[in-house]
């Protein structure tokens, strides 16, 4: 049986073109990224560092939009963490795209980001006030980067979904995804003594594993309907209207007054068989209004 006949690839969007998915356009998103800050970001990776979340963003406002920027960007040296990111994006991010439709898994692609940058932000946040207060100071956390915690909480929600999907383990060995998905996080919660962030990713997991067992699906969060009509309006507000015609009666009588008018008077000087249909319309209508104005 061809992967295009599982019921993991059907859905909304099954079918639909590598250049209309958006598993694929948020790859690409985070390849361009990387490559405009490899060539255009100097030697201090200034794109880069822009993006990336650290824990003090949490006191400034104006940086909240890095809780989310941070899955886009990737250290310069770090391109198997890209390449690694970007596969498993794509061969779990694109069947839950065609199962769950390309609106669905964005909304719950991003939200896995936000959320496991911000409990990783509260989490550096708590520890360096911590140190501080108790130790007078003690090490600094630098910042976060990656698409992990987004690309996590995919493979975990698609071994969820199949557990009995046969996924290649180290690209070699045959393992079914339910046992895929609880080494990956058994790794993430004993492994420590590294640079990743094992809690972003087991914020993925816990946010999958939520979001499978609730059955939750945003669009049909209470409030979202009404969301989506909102934009709606408001598009169709900004667009160009036509101009209204009021209808005015009186303007209207008046016009087919004179127009019975003249009509009567081609048809006393060249005949009845003379008026067009359009004309013994008007005469009509002009006979009507007469008939109801002496009643």
């Amino acid at each position: 049986m061809g992967y295009q006949e599982r019921d993991y690839y059907r859905g909304a969007d099954a079918g639909s073109s590598y250049t209309s998915s958006v598993a694929v356009k948020l790859i690409v998103l985070n390849c361009i990224v990387f490559l405009a800050n490899l060539f255009f970001g100097g030697p201090n990776n200034t794109l880069t560092a822009a993006l990336t979340l650290r824990p003090d963003t949490l006191a400034e406002p104006w940086r909240w939009y890095q809780f989310l920027t941070y899955g886009f960007a990737h250290s310069p040296e770090g391109l198997w963490h890209l390449a690694g990111n970007m596969l498993g994006l794509y061969f779990f991010g694109k069947p839950l795209e065609d199962r769950f439709g390309w609106k669905e898994f964005l909304r719950f692609y991003l939200l896995a980001i936000v959320l496991g940058g911000l409990v990783w932000a509260v989490r550096s946040w708590s520890l360096n006030s911590y140190l501080v207060a108790n130790f007078g100071g003690g090490p600094k956390f630098g910042g976060l980067l990656g698409a992990s915690g987004g690309t996590v909480a995919a493979i975990i929600l698609f071994c969820l979904l199949y557990p009995r999907a046969t996924l290649l383990l180290m690209f070699v060995i045959p393992t079914p995804a339910w046992v895929a998905g609880l080494i990956i996080v058994l790794l993430d919660m004993f492994s420590s003594r590294d640079l990743v962030a094992h809690d972003v990713h087991l914020t993925g997991a816990l946010f999958a594993l939520t979001y499978w067992y609730f059955g939750w699906n945003f669009s049909r969060l209470p409030g979202m309907t009404g969301i989506s009509t909102m934009f709606k309006s408001l598009g169709k507000a900004m667009k160009a209207k036509p101009d209204l015609r009021v209808h005015d009666p009186e303007a209207y009588y008046e016009d087919l007054d004179a127009e019975a008018d003249k009509l009567l008077e081609k048809m006393a000087r060249d005949g009845a068989e003379s008026l067009s249909k359009r004309e013994r319309r008007v005469l009509e209508a002009y006979s009507r209004r007469m008939r109801q104005k002496h009643r």
